[in-house]
C-alpha cells in the first residue's frame, strides 16, 4: 500500500470592502475550495486544477480569527503555494490571503497557531495597565477569539 504524502496550508483570509477591512466574514469551506480551484485553473490551466483537485480540502476554518488550513497533495502542493496569492474572492466577497504556514502535519500546523494566538495576547497583555484590563483581555482572547 502507498502512503500519501500532504501538505497543510495555514492561510489568514482578510476580508476587504473597498479598501476597508471588514470584521464579519462567513466562511463556507465548499465557497473556499471553488475559490482555490477557479484561481488554480486560471494561473496554471486546466492540468494545474486537475493536479490538485485530487486530495484538495478545508480541514480549518474558523469565523472568528479568519483563519483557514487548506490540504492538498504533495507535489501539487507547489501550483496550489504559486496560486494562492493571487486569491481574491472567495464567494461573492472581496478578500485577500495572507500564506502563514505550510507544514506536513495539521498537528505543526495546530502548534503554530497556538504559538501565534499566545504571541498576541502577550502583546495584547503587555499595552495592559492595570490588573482588571488584564483579565479582561485574557478571559476575551482566551475565550472567544484566539482560543484553540
Amino acid at each position: 500500500m502507498v502512503r500519501f504524502k500532504n501538505r497543510y496550508f495555514t492561510a489568514e483570509i482578510i476580508p476587504l470592502d473597498n479598501g476597508h477591512t471588514v470584521q464579519s466574514l462567513n466562511l463556507k469551506t465548499y465557497d473556499i475550495l471553488k475559490s482555490v480551484l477557479a484561481v488554480t485553473e486560471q494561473i496554471h490551466g486546466e492540468f494545474g486544477a486537475a493536479a490538485i483537485k485530487n486530495g484538495l480540502d478545508v480541514k480549518y476554518c474558523n469565523e472568528s480569527t479568519q483563519i483557514a488550513i487548506i490540504r492538498c497533495r504533495h507535489g501539487p502542493h507547489r501550483l496550489l503555494a504559486s496560486s494562492l496569492p493571487f486569491l481574491s474572492s472567495i464567494g461573492k466577497r472581496k478578500v485577500q490571503l495572507q500564506s502563514m504556514y505550510t507544514g506536513a502535519t495539521l498537528v505543526k500546523c495546530f502548534k503554530f497557531l497556538k504559538k501565534l494566538h499566545q504571541e498576541k495576547m502577550n502583546e495584547a497583555l503587555k499595552m495592559c495597565k492595570t490588573e482588571e484590563e488584564k483579565k479582561k483581555i485574557f478571559e476575551i482572547m482566551s475565550k472567544t477569539k484566539y482560543g484553540l
